[in-house]
């Protein structure tokens, strides 16, 4: 599978580094243009003000959502400057003469726009992967290995270019303003991505001390999620790089899972689940160490234009 580095946590503050993205997609060129590359992969702005992105080699810009960030380019040839619209998300795309592209996503927030009183988590100790800023700052004593990513160890893969992204506007999960996930699904029936961990880096190693602690006591650990969407599509799911762990949330099976482990009301509205992973402790036990790089991934089977809203995405201990 071609991925996409997407790191696509479509958020309204800076604590959780905004809706950040980073497409690494660079084909042979005839000309052997230099690399490309940006001088920001996100951008969190207010609604009225503006920033300058930079790139390497001249290329063209667009703009996925106008209406919530336009992109100008400058007499340069190799800068742009991003303005927010209104509340949103935009996805910069920058693109050369030989192809090569690279993605910028700007997160627009309602001027003065705070987050709310962070949520306490009832759980002993927390692994998260989509997690607010507020949420995470108030529960920092029960975070043992931060999931979420960062751009550089911890990335959000987009396979094959499969999803966009969406807006997150309104209150989250924990009913704050920081922000949630939102993807939009480019094709029919099908729509990846995955929360990768680097090899060799800190994080897959406390990946696989998770996964060990899970293993041995099945019993103790939950994952759970919030998902709200107004589409029919169905979901598939898996954690720490196991696809025996496979889940679907939904109103019937996909091609990737039969384990349909429920469904909720397409209402718009946030809805809760808690996976119980000793279903999945067998299928874990046989995960090789060093493999759970993909600490989280899902798999869509939907129509184009479908949206897939997450938020509160944590492993957690009871």
């Amino acid at each position: 599978m071609k991925a996409n580095k997407f790191f696509a946590v479509a958020l309204a503050a800076l604590t959780l580094v905004g809706f950040n993205a980073c497409n690494q997609n660079k084909p042979d060129t005839p000309d052997q243009e230099k690399d490309l590359a940006l001088d920001k992969t996100s951008i969190s702005l207010e609604v009225g003000s503006e920033e300058a992105i930079t790139a390497t080699i001249a290329v063209e810009w667009e703009s996925s959502n106008p209406q919530a960030a336009t992109v100008t380019p400058a007499n340069d040839g190799l800068s742009a400057k991003v303005v927010a619209v209104a509340e949103g998300s935009a996805v910069i795309t920058a693109k050369s003469k030989g192809g090569q592209t690279k993605t910028c996503v700007v997160a627009v927030k309602k001027a003065g726009s705070q987050g709310g009183e962070g949520k306490t988590i009832e759980a002993k100790r927390i692994w998260p992967i989509i997690l607010d800023g507020t949420t995470a700052d108030a529960n920092a004593s029960k975070i043992v290995a931060d999931f979420r990513p960062n751009d550089n160890e911890k990335n959000l893969w987009v396979w094959d270019g499969s999803y966009s992204g969406g807006s997150a506007t309104g209150a989250n999960f924990f009913g704050n303003t920081d922000g949630y996930l939102s993807l939009v699904t480019v094709f029919d029936n099908y729509g990846g991505a995955g929360f990768n961990l680097a090899d060799g880096s800190e994080f897959l190693a406390a990946a696989t001390a998770l996964r060990k602690e899970i293993v041995a006591n099945p019993d103790n650990f939950a994952l759970h999620m919030a998902i709200k969407s107004t589409d029919t599509q169905n979901v598939s799911y898996y954690i720490l790089g196991c696809e025996g762990s496979y889940f679907t949330i939904g109103s019937a099976a996909t091609s990737y899972s039969s384990n349909v482990i429920g469904d909720y009301a397409r209402d718009g509205q946030w809805h809760e689940f808690n996976i119980e992973l000793s279903a999945y402790a067998t299928a874990l036990a046989n995960i090789v160490d060093g493999k759970e790089g993909n600490v989280f991934c899902m798999l869509a089977a939907g129509p184009a234009g479908s949206v897939l809203n997450l938020d509160a995405v944590y492993i957690y201990e009871k």
